[in-house]
């Protein structure tokens, strides 16, 4: 089977965002999406088999960014503080991206629709983050340098930790997210909770 070149594959994403964003995902169509590409639809197909893979794919290519972050944090010794501060900057910076809200809101309307739609974009996204962000704190766990007893209920912790009411009033529409001087706060008030709930001493 012929792929598309990294470029096509790039146009197909880039199209398929806006048009999600546009029009929802039951309102666009894998014919609509090569049109605005613009590409053929057999190379569309031959890179995305149908449209809740590409929708899957957009979701992925939005947290690319945040598992580069994460696995640069992975071996290199750096002090806990700093480098989950990084991971939550990058974490925070993503899911209050009024994009990322508005991917958000779409894959919650479209969830009655088509089930399967939620699960694959959880494969797609938010489970690799996950296991990433657990990856880093058993690295973390192993060298003695934090106690975490279970690593992955710990990474879901300190992702929530970062979510929380703000996140939900941003969804809600009630406010437009977070400045700079905000996002600094959470984040340290989150890490400084975490390292200590975890027993760190610096």
């Amino acid at each position: 089977m012929t792929h598309a070149s990294p470029s096509k594959r790039q146009a197909i994403l880039n199209a398929a965002r806006q048009a999600f964003l546009a029009h929802g995902y039951s309102g666009v169509s894998m014919e609509a999406i090569a049109e605005a590409a613009p590409v053929s639809k057999p190379t569309l197909y031959s890179h995305f088999h149908g449209k809740q893979e590409l929708f899957a794919a957009v979701i992925a290519e939005q947290c690319a960014s945040l598992l580069v972050t994460l696995a640069s944090s992975q071996g290199n010794n750096q002090n806990p503080e700093v480098g989950l501060k990084r991971i939550a900057r990058a974490f925070v910076d993503l899911i209050y991206a009024p994009e990322s809200l508005q991917l958000y809101r779409l894959i919650i309307s479209e969830q009655q629709h088509f089930p399967e739609l939620g699960a694959q974009v959880y494969r797609s996204g938010p489970e690799p983050v996950l296991k990433q962000l657990s990856s880093y704190l058993a690295e973390l766990a192993a060298s003695g340098t934090m106690q975490i007893a279970d690593v992955e209920a710990s990474s879901r912790l300190f992702l929530s930790m970062l979510k929380g009411d703000e996140h939900f009033r941003c969804l809600l529409g009630m406010e437009e997210g977070l400045n700079a001087t905000e996002k600094e706060v959470m984040i340290d008030a989150a890490v400084a909770l975490f390292l200590k709930g975890h027993r760190y001493e610096a």
